[in-house]
């Protein structure tokens, strides 16, 4: 089953799917400004989104456990 949707409503759709791209690829270049920025616009959409912190990694040390 298919649903028709607006010019309008595919648009908020899509702005949807482009916030939550940049949100992800923001996070995973701790780019926290960013990463705020497209989290408050999905908040305005009606989104809550919380992502775990990261763990920080350390240059130089291998991540072997």
């Amino acid at each position: 089953m298919a649903a028709t949707l607006s010019d309008s409503e595919r648009d908020q759709a899509a702005q949807i799917v482009v916030l939550f791209s940049v949100l992800i690829h923001a996070w995973q270049t701790n780019d926290f400004h960013e990463a705020a920025r497209a989290r408050d616009e999905l908040k305005d959409l009606g989104f809550k989104v919380q992502i775990p912190r990261r763990k920080p990694t350390r240059k130089g040390m291998n991540n072997a456990k």
